[in-house]
């Protein structure tokens, strides 16, 4: 799954705004619009972020490709 794809996911699952998201996990809610647009990739350290939000609300993906 594409990281846009897991952003939208977790929006959707969790019935939160991208403003919500960003806040979330330190970000501007354009950093949010542009991951969802595909426009642009995470930083490492968002990614981690992103990823430990996932994990603290119980969304898991499963990743065959590693992405």
């Amino acid at each position: 799954m594409e990281f846009k794809d897991k952003v939208k996911t977790v929006r959707k699952r969790l019935f939160i705004t991208q403003e919500q998201l960003a806040k979330a996990i330190g970000c501007t809610p354009l950093t949010v619009v542009r991951w969802e647009n595909g426009q642009k990739e995470p930083r490492l350290i968002l990614e981690a972020k992103f990823e430990k939000f996932c994990d603290d609300n119980g969304i898991k993906f499963d990743d065959k490709d590693g992405k």
